[in-house]
């Protein structure tokens, strides 16, 4: 930059790097102005910030200006008005010459300039400039921000570096300029970044101090202060800046530890706050002995222990270093029970380092089931369960048994579930009354509830309490009362929802009865909340991803409901599994996509298997049963819907649970084409709107009344229309566009007929075109290469730039056919016969005139490339 003095020629100002503060460019602009005038300025801050730059910057401005320079480290000179004066380092001047630069910083003539660390501060060190009369100017220099590091970054690799890198540099670095040029340098030498391709820089998962890096840096920290680097070597294994650790841990009294620290902080080799440096930790770590760093692990070890302090950052530290004994394996049991709650994964590791450090197995055996469940990882929490179960007094047992009967009911095996909760007394047996509800024993869960009366302290026994109450509501009572009391023990569990085990959580559990009643919204939310805060640990989250692609799909979000799917992917749990089979069949029916139901019919019958009937999926039975009754391979779930009815007959025939498992064996009546069973679950679909009154038994009765008028061939189109609309707003928006559809020819005139087919698309309406695509079958390509067989002969083919203009729904058509869809799935998707559709291509045909499959599909394509906006 460049600088004016009044009537003088304009004198160039040195540049500085990014991050410079505005004190220094002020005192630059200052001596490029005056450069003659008397000046007193002082630079502040700890080693690695850039003092020494900005003193080389000061020199250059002073030499542009043609002012000669004396600038020193060591030796003060004797007082010299015609020079600027330059010292760095005066925090290690001795006594004689910082005499010399107080009689120079006196003189009223002189141009000086010093700079320091903050520590150590000497006794003449702040004397030279408090006795000068004139004014002085402070610059502090520090460690550099995010966006600062982005610049000096950009300064040194010449192209603008990605954000994945900034980060990664400014949290090495700690911001310090100094080590902003060594971890960007590492990355450029180590290939990690390239300036030619800046796009393409990744994270590293690791970041480690290479051998040769740390023996080029060995220099630098061998001429740290012994007691500065031994704090540092300290703090490099997971120390803290606390006295009552560092004392005992380097064997200091506390007035040598605070001047020891304050040295520490002014290498600038500290964060701000205290902490040390990540890429200063990983440089200690390789340089210090091996012996020296085992030892100082067991010591601090030995210290957070005694202190009852947190000893997770001993903990990890101590993590694969091969420390043994007894303290160091107290140590790793304390930080995984410290861990657990927070991060599974990291307790399960220092629980099995604990083990190997000497702690005997079946006394951490309880923990390790705990942490594992949590993680995710239910066979080796079995196994670890397993090894103290036997035992009814070992240590850690009810961890190992609250392990277990979460793992089991994963595993589709509830009745074991709920023997393990009812062994741990009357309070933890309310856990198992979800199961006993479920699996039909809601008499015998009653009793267990009333036993536990008074019997709940904590968040997680008031939501087993709620939980139960809500569940046994589901048979008993209304079903808004049964969602309120599950919706509280949700809310009630989740401050603690990420650590407290279950057979299954209140979120799901409520979600299952909200979409049983039509309650989207409370599913949907329930479920959000449940996904964003790890509800019931890692195993429960593909059971509430799936579920929530249960309520996109009934939204009528079959995009993002295939998103879900696809999420929870990986081997899944029987309970997981089944319910992802049944929502791809689900998904693949509303695709209109009969290869699809197969093939995720194939998967289902392979779940079924595993997983016993109870309440929680009758949802998934009843998908199942319309799908096979398409599919004519009833016979195949006919145990299992035998096992439903028993269950349900067990409990009374509560209409939350049996409605719509009804109604689903209602449209498997139809596609079977069996009236009189579709007669049956119409009736029960009355008596329940009659005798359990409910938006959602209200809405299935009426369209079980619907479908009889459809049947019958007599309809009234208004009221199946307004009773589409109901079926809508109940997770039923499908069904809806199914049952207004097959009213539309049945309406009696042409108006009514096209007002319901265009209230049959409304309802039906998605966001995305579905997988038919992707199962197109040679159907499709044999009816389009007939079609153009038959009239070849009629006309030649039209000109470019002479299409023809085409009615929505033939644009509608050609689109569906280029997907590759048959007449019948186009049919399908529109609402329409499938001799309507071929009517539609017909007329098509005539105009394009083709004589090929090829030419259909490519003037289709520019007719539809030309209508589109």
């Amino acid at each position: 930059m460049t600088a004016t003095r009044p009537g003088a020629p304009a004198v160039d100002v040195p540049a500085l790097g990014p991050g410079t503060p505005a004190a220094a460019t002020a005192l630059l602009r200052h001596i490029a102005e005056a450069p003659d005038a008397p000046l007193g300025a002082v630079v502040v801050g700890p080693g690695g910030t850039g003092k020494t730059m900005l003193l080389g910057a000061v020199e250059r401005a002073y030499a542009a200006a043609g002012v000669p320079v004396v600038r020193v480290t060591t030796g003060v000179p004797a007082p010299d008005t015609a020079s600027a004066v330059l010292v760095d380092d005066v925090h290690r001047l001795g006594a004689d010459d910082l005499a010399r630069l107080r009689t120079l910083a006196c003189d009223p003539a002189a141009r000086l300039v010093v700079a320091h660390r903050p520590w150590p501060r000497p006794p003449g060190l702040t004397a030279p400039f408090g006795a000068a009369t004139r004014p002085r100017s402070v610059v502090v220099v520090g460690h550099l921000g995010r966006d600062a590091v982005a610049a000096r970054i950009a300064d040194l690799v010449g192209v603008a570096p990605p954000v994945a890198m900034v980060e990664l540099v400014h949290e090495q670095s700690g911001g310090l300029p100094t080590l902003v040029d060594i971890v960007t340098q590492a990355l450029r030498d180590t290939g990690r970044f390239d300036a030619r391709h800046p796009d393409a820089f990744r994270r590293p998962d690791l970041v480690t101090v290479s051998v040769a890096l740390a023996e080029r840096l060995r220099p630098q920290v061998d001429e740290l202060d012994r007691d500065v680097r031994a704090l540092l070597e300290a703090m490099a294994v997971g120390a803290s800046l606390d006295s009552e650790v560092l004392g005992p841990l380097l064997a200091e009294e506390p007035d040598g530890l605070s001047a020891t620290v304050e040295a520490a902080r002014s290498t600038g080799l500290l964060t701000e706050a205290g902490e040390l440096i990540p890429f200063v930790r990983s440089l200690f770590l390789r340089l210090t002995p091996v012996l020296r760093r085992r030892e100082l692990q067991r010591t601090l070890a030995a210290v957070e222990l005694d202190r009852g302090g947190s000893v997770l950052a001993a903990g990890r530290q101590l993590l694969g270093t091969g420390a043994s004994g007894s303290r160091i394996a107290a140590v790793l049991r304390a930080a995984a029970d410290e861990a657990v709650d927070g991060s599974p994964e990291l307790a399960v590791d220092l629980l099995r380092d604990a083990v190997a450090a000497g702690a005997p197995p079946r006394e951490v055996a309880g923990r390790r089931a705990r942490a594992l469940a949590l993680a995710g990882h239910l066979d080796e929490a079995l196994r670890a369960a397993d090894t103290v179960m036997a035992d009814p007094v070992a240590p850690g047992r009810a961890d190992a048994a609250v392990a277990a009967a979460a793992a089991l009911a994963h595993r589709g095996l509830l009745g074991r579930s709920i023997d393990l909760y009812r062994g741990l007394g009357q309070t933890a047996a309310v856990h198992a009354v979800p199961g006993l509800v479920v699996t039909g024993a809601a008499d015998e869960g009653r009793a267990v509830l009333a036993a536990a009366a008074g019997g709940a302290g904590t968040l997680s026994d008031g939501a087993a309490v709620l939980l139960a109450r809500g569940l046994l509501s589901t048979v008993s009572a209304t079903a808004p009362a049964a969602l309120s009391q599950l919706a509280r023990a949700a809310a009630m569990l989740e401050p603690v929802a990420a650590t407290v085990l279950l057979p299954d959580t209140p979120a799901a559990l409520t979600a299952v009865v909200a979409l049983q009643c039509g309650e989207l919204s409370v599913a949907q939310t329930v479920l959000q909340r449940a996904l964003a805060q790890c509800h019931g640990g890692r195993a429960a989250e593909p059971r509430h991803r799936l579920l929530h692609g249960w309520v996109l799909m009934a939204r009528g979000r079959t995009d993002l409901a295939r998103r879900a799917l696809a999420t929870a992917d990986g081997p899944l749990e029987p309970r997981d599994e089944l319910l992802a089979a049944a929502l791809a069949v689900a998904l693949a029916r509303r695709a209109h996509d009969p290869s699809g139901v197969a093939a995720a019919w194939g998967r289902a019958r392979d779940a079924l298997v595993r997983q016993p009937v109870d309440l929680t999926t009758l949802p998934q039975l009843g998908e199942l049963a319309v799908a096979t009754a398409q599919l004519g391979e009833e016979v195949w779930l006919a145990a299992y819907l035998a096992e439903a009815d028993e269950l349900l007959d067990r409990l009374g025939r509560p209409a939350l649970w049996s409605a719509p498992l009804h109604w689903h064996r209602l449209h498997a009546a139809l596609a079977a084409g069996r009236g009189a069973d579709a007669d049956t679950h119409a009736a029960a679909l009355h008596a329940a709107a009659e005798a359990a009154p409910s938006p959602y038994t209200a809405v299935v009765g009426a369209a079980a009344r619907c479908w009889a008028q459809v049947l019958t061939g007599r309809v009234d189109a208004d009221e199946v229309v307004a009773v589409g609309r109901r079926m809508q707003a109940v997770g039923l928006g499908w069904d809806a566009a199914q049952l207004v559809g097959r009213a539309a020819p049945l309406a009696g005139d042409r108006r009514a007929t096209a007002g319901l087919h265009a209230a049959a698309r409304a309802l039906d309406s998605v966001s995305d075109p579905g997988p038919d695509a992707a199962h197109g079958d040679e159907t499709a390509a044999a009816e389009v290469v007939d079609d153009v067989a038959a009239v070849s002969a009629h006309a030649g083919p039209v000109a470019d730039g002479d299409l023809p203009d085409f009615t929505e729904r033939e644009l509608e058509i050609g689109q569906f056919i280029l997907a590759g869809l048959t007449y019948k799935q186009i049919g399908q998707r529109l609402y329409l016969s499938a001799k309507t559709v071929e009517h539609h291509v017909a007329r098509m045909r005539q105009r394009l005139g083709v004589a090929s499959r090829d030419e259909l599909f490519g003037l289709l394509r520019a007719a539809l490339v030309e209508s589109a906006p």
